[in-house]
């Protein structure tokens, strides 16, 4: 699986995005403070097919709040949010 520089893809800017199965996306937003992973995870998951699963990896410790709390407020589902090592996996899928 190759990753794919969200410069333009799905309306990212900077952060990266692979796909890792059917339907199954990656967001890794790792170094990047708020808001930037919650504004690159709002702006993947609108792009994303209804049931699809992204799952993001965030550093920064007010993210992995932020973020599924934005996700949530949108009517999508947090599956998982995980801590791993140094830093957290946020899953999730869209409405």
């Amino acid at each position: 699986m190759t990753w794919v520089i969200a410069v333009g893809f799905m309306g990212t800017e900077n952060g990266m995005v692979r796909r890792i199965g059917d339907n199954k996306y990656l967001l890794d937003a790792r170094g990047y403070a708020c808001p930037y992973p919650q504004v690159f995870t709002l702006k993947v998951i609108k792009e994303l097919k209804s049931g699809s699963i992204m799952e993001v990896l965030v550093d920064n410790p007010a993210s992995c709040d932020n973020v599924p709390a934005a996700v949530r407020k949108l009517g999508h589902e947090v599956l998982e949010v995980r801590q791993e090592g140094g830093y957290w996996r946020i899953v999730v899928r869209k409405r």
